[in-house]
């Protein structure tokens, strides 16, 4: 044995260390992932992550013993290198909410930073270890290489370390596929947020007014006309207005530390069917016009109107005479930069900055729901139960769905027990820091929420709970 680790080189060794820290940093994420994963993550069956560290520990393991076989290492290294890409698509909706500060998507960017920090050094690790190799000397891999002849021990040796390579990889894959599969199933047919109940207050708000088909053409030039047209000049700053319809509708928020007060300042527009929009951007009012078809598209479509290429608002006032929306994925179908001046929210100057307003074509609220991702929580009477993770969330009357936008608006209750919110640096306008709940009865709970949107409209949602006795602790 002595002889054997006489010949091993530095990688070797490096090896050992990454997969004891790919063990440790599955056992971290296990632990760690349902809260600090974004909203969308469940889909994505995150867990694997930890199961394919775990495989890349096994089959390392299973090297170790037969190192001069190094090029089972790469199994290892494509182990390793398919959790850090999973963590990859996992991170990114957390990097845009905290980019924008508006934390629609939930989770933890901190944990998931540290998910990736540690992932990086592993898979960096093991690319090192494969062009460091794990012998000192090259001939003693070839001498060591060789199935002499009796040396029982050699062929077993590299029969069980092969066996255990493919078995690790077989079996992260296998359990990986069916995770997801169970997965489809849960979000498909056991969990939908949209239950019935929830298409009655869609189909009993009749509201059919169509905003994916409205065409406003960019004018050849906007006049001074234009600009002291009595409808623009007096076109509201909310989202009331009568004999309009909403057409597209704009949020956004944004942070910044000023004297320690981190809290959010918040920016609304509102598209309207006229071709014309009004808005706040902090302290600033904002009225101009919109247009989603450009002089430089003239073409038709199949029904003879005009092509929708864009989405673009132009003014007269400094700062706001350009702001276009593109597109994107998701809920938000639509992202434009605006500018903001916070040195009119602090009271001290001109502090020009740039905002993120995130907006969708307009259909009335109609429901809440409580998104846990279809988790049963089984909670313990008299013990703190986190639901951090649970994202209280908006329904549209054509059933697309997001969270609420300012989740402080929300309001928690619990029967027989309570539920305690936790505020960042214990300020309300900050934001939730965490959230848990603590039942005095066993038995059915019932977690509730109640929210009042812009219109005044109350809603209210809620999830059962199953309380029982906890556990006695065993002597």
């Amino acid at each position: 044995m002595q002889n054997f680790f006489k010949k091993l080189g530095i990688g070797y060794f490096i090896a050992a260390g990454t997969a004891f820290v790919a063990l440790i940093t599955a056992f971290i994420f296990l632990a760690t992932y349902k809260g600090a994963m974004a909203n969308n993550a469940a889909a994505l069956v995150p867990q694997t992550i930890a199961i394919f560290l775990i495989a890349g520990f096994i089959v390392e393991l299973a090297v170790l013993v037969v190192p001069q076989y190094r090029f089972l290492h790469i199994a290892a290294m494509a182990m390793y290198a398919l959790a850090l890409f999973k963590e990859i698509v996992l991170i990114p909706p957390l990097i845009a909410d905290e980019i924008n500060n508006v934390h629609y998507q939930g989770g933890n960017l901190g944990t998931n930073v540290l998910y990736m920090v540690l992932l990086l050094l592993i898979v960096a690790a093991a690319i090192t270890v494969a062009f460091l190799g794990f012998y000192k000397a090259e001939e003693d891999v070839g001498e060591d290489m060789k199935i002499k002849k009796g040396n029982v021990t050699g062929i077993v040796k590299a029969s069980v370390a092969g066996v255990v390579v493919l078995a690790a990889v077989l079996t992260s894959t296998l359990i990986s596929l069916d995770l997801k599969k169970k997965m489809n199933v849960a979000t498909g047919d056991e969990w939908n947020p949209i239950t019935e109940e929830i298409k009655k207050a869609a189909n009993d708000a009749n509201y059919t007014y169509d905003p994916t088909t409205v065409v406003i053409k960019q004018k050849e030039e906007y006049t001074s006309a234009d600009w002291s047209n009595s409808e623009m000049t007096s076109v509201p700053l909310t989202k009331n207005r009568d004999g309009h319809n909403l057409v597209y509708y704009f949020e956004g928020a944004y942070s910044e530390g000023y004297q320690g007060d981190y809290s959010p300042t918040y920016c609304y527009l509102y598209l309207w069917d006229d071709g014309i929009f009004g808005g706040t951007s902090g302290k600033d009012n904002v009225r101009g016009y919109w247009y989603n078809s450009s002089l430089e598209k003239t073409g038709k479509n199949e029904e003879g109107v005009d092509v929708r290429d864009c989405l673009n608002m132009v003014t007269n006032t400094a700062n706001f005479e350009s702001i276009i929306a593109n597109d994107k994925d998701g809920f938000y179908s639509k992202e434009a930069y605006m500018f903001l001046d916070m040195g009119k929210v602090w009271g001290q100057g001109s502090n020009g900055r740039s905002i993120i307003m995130n907006g969708y074509e307009y259909y009335p609220e109609v429901a809440i729901f409580i998104d846990n991702q279809g988790e049963e929580l089984e909670a313990y009477k008299g013990e703190d139960a986190d639901i951090s993770a649970w994202v209280p969330s908006r329904v549209l009357s054509n059933l697309d769905y997001s969270s609420i936008f300012i989740q402080t608006d929300v309001e928690w209750s619990a029967t027989n027990g309570a539920v305690t919110i936790n505020y960042v640096d214990n300020n309300k306008n900050r934001g939730i820091s965490d959230i848990s709940v603590n039942f005095t009865e066993t038995g059915k709970q019932t977690i509730s929420i109640k929210w009042k949107n812009a219109d005044g409209q109350t809603f209210e949602a809620s999830v059962d709970v199953n309380v029982s006795e906890l556990p006695a602790e065993e002597e």
